[in-house]
């Protein structure tokens, strides 16, 4: 059964990504570590500040959404991106990690502010569209820093770590959140990442399960580079000729 202290267990979560990005930053050269990027071919320090930015996002949302508000009409998401890259690009990475660690402070006031019920209850707020709360919640402060951590590794060529940190991720997730969105959003990018690496039975396998829970994603699959590596494959093919759902909004 999922935990009902929401905000302690989103905060161990939160904090264990953290502690993983830690340790990737570890894992480099001070070289490494300090170097510069570009939009297109983002440094290790870029992914941190990416990372940080929707944190920061996600707690002034939460904020917002305690008082019954409507956040602010951001620029879209591009267009956000380029313009964190653009403001930070040449800070240190001690200057990032000292900002990632404010945004981290804030985020306990930000999940106490909500009831359980807050967290699961359906249609919480027009904003979230057809997500819940929590699954909020744990895609801006959990699985969006994940994604990019192991992304980083399979750009390293370190497959075991990928893979051990996408189980990780599945299992963390759908321990808290059992919702069928949840579950087919990290089937999905479970998927990915078996693509990615060359597992393109896998991939398949666990496109199907996601498939099942969230529809929407069939047509998005269609054009999503990730599975660059499935596009001749007749198994993928036919998953995706079995539904005509439409392109998500």
């Amino acid at each position: 059964m999922p935990p009902k202290d929401i905000p302690t267990h989103l905060m161990g979560l939160i904090k264990k990504a953290h502690r993983l990005e830690l340790e990737y930053l570890n894992s480099l050269s001070d070289g490494e570590r300090q170097a510069t990027g570009t939009y297109e071919q983002w440094a290790p320090k870029d992914r941190i500040s990416h990372i940080t930015y929707w944190r920061r996002r996600s707690v002034e949302t939460l904020s917002y959404l305690s008082r019954g508000q409507n956040p602010p009409e951001y620029p879209g998401y591009e267009e956000c991106n380029r313009q964190n890259f653009e403001e930070t690009k040449n800070l240190s990475i001690q200057a990032l990690l000292r900002e990632a660690e404010t945004v981290l402070s804030a985020f306990p006031l930000a999940l106490a502010r909500f009831s359980e019920e807050d967290f699961r209850k359906p249609n919480f707020h027009p904003h979230l569209k057809n997500r819940t709360l929590l699954g909020y919640a744990i895609n801006d402060a959990y699985f969006h820093p994940l994604y990019h951590i192991t992304d980083a590794y399979l750009k390293l060529g370190n497959i075991a770590k990928v893979n051990q940190l996408q189980d990780q991720m599945m299992e963390d997730i759908t321990v808290i959140d059992d919702t069928p969105w949840s579950f087919g959003t990290v089937y999905y990018d479970r998927a990915c990442f078996y693509a990615l690496t060359g597992n393109d039975e896998q991939a398949v396998d666990f496109l199907a399960r996601s498939f099942t829970l969230r529809p929407d994603l069939v047509n998005w699959a269609r054009e999503d580079g990730d599975l660059a590596s499935l596009r001749e494959d007749p198994a993928f093919q036919a998953l995706l000729n079995s539904s005509n759902t439409t392109q998500p909004g």
